[in-house]
């Protein structure tokens, strides 16, 4: 029935039956919209009746005739008379035209802040309130963000208008022109702000990635290490004040719990050596990614302090 369907749909004719299964029935009226879109509406019967004076005419879709194409069909069309799964790769709803959108005009904005950067865009002047801190940017470098890769943030485009739709599938060049134009135009505040604080997030990075003493460096391999093993738990080996204790410890809490100022001591595996730590350290004290020496998984070691190993070379040296 796919192909009846779109015979009808190039035809001239607007409006057309289908019957599928035993008695349903639905009628299809095709509206123009203009030379390039037409709108579908759907009357649809489960008894063979179209006309029972309560049941009205509903959108159904919309046909590209220039391109031959469908977007935004309803359940009735795509699946009873194209048998279009949701998997099928004709099937386009508005959901990801949306998405199909605000990629487009997102990429237009980037591309018109990145040629306008020496005049429109210039930051120079630009003043925020906030100091930025390497805590600002934690995030950025254990997720591998560097100064030179870090991209701009500003405020997104983003939109849920049926009649951005209509204009988009319409003339997209166009569109896109004017909708990144007036987005812009809108915003130009918030986005030399933006810009402003990610160019002194790079100058932050950059001092973290010149920095080899700087502790992130730490915290990054020791979750690298974690997540390039794809451990459930590790064995942890700390030294704190001196003194060494080792036990299994979650992997997860490893790796995602860099934004806190402690490890929690609840994800130590066993009860028995969360409680020694607390009887070794004290109860309120805190586990740090400082205090780890060494990570074990299985018979393999993972991950190892070298600072602190030379330093206890030069201890017993000296």
């Amino acid at each position: 029935m796919e192909q009846e369907f779109f015979n009808f749909l190039r035809s001239s004719s607007n409006s057309k039956t289908f019957n599928y299964g035993n008695n349903s029935k639905v009628m299809v009226n095709k509206v123009r919209y203009n030379d390039k879109l037409d709108i579908l509406y759907a009357l649809e019967s489960y008894s063979g009746k179209l006309f029972d004076l309560h049941s009205p005419f509903k959108y159904s879709g919309i046909y590209d005739k220039e391109n031959d194409k469908l977007f935004d069909i309803e359940y009735s069309i795509r699946y009873n008379l194209l048998n279009w799964d949701y998997n099928n790769k004709e099937y386009i709803n508005a959901d990801d035209l949306y998405k199909m959108i605000n990629t487009d005009v997102n990429d237009k904005i980037k591309e018109v802040i990145d040629n306008g950067k020496e005049d429109v865009f210039d930051i120079s002047e630009v003043e925020i309130a906030e100091e930025i801190t390497d805590s600002d940017v934690i995030s950025e470098f254990m997720n591998g963000k560097l100064s030179n890769t870090l991209e701009d943030s500003y405020r997104k485009y983003s939109t849920e208008k049926s009649q951005n739709i209509l204009d988009y599938l319409t003339d997209k060049e166009s569109f896109l022109e004017e909708e990144a134009r007036d987005f812009i135009l809108d915003n130009m505040t918030s986005i030399l702000k933006g810009l402003a604080i990610t160019e002194e997030k790079r100058k932050q990075l950059k001092s973290i990635e010149d920095n080899v003493d700087h502790p992130y460096h730490k915290i990054k391999n020791i979750i690298t290490s974690v997540k390039d093993n794809n451990c459930v738990t590790v064995n942890l080996t700390i030294n704190k004040d001196g003194t060494e204790q080792t036990f299994k410890y979650n992997a997860d809490a490893l790796i995602h719990n860099y934004n806190s100022s402690y490890l929690s001591t609840y994800n130590i595996e066993k009860l028995a050596d969360r409680n020694l730590f607390e009887e070794t350290f004290g109860r309120w004290n805190d586990l740090h990614y400082e205090d780890i020496i060494k990570i074990t998984y299985g018979k393999n070691t993972i991950y190892e302090d070298t600072n602190f190993k030379e330093k206890e070379v030069e201890e017993c040296l000296s």
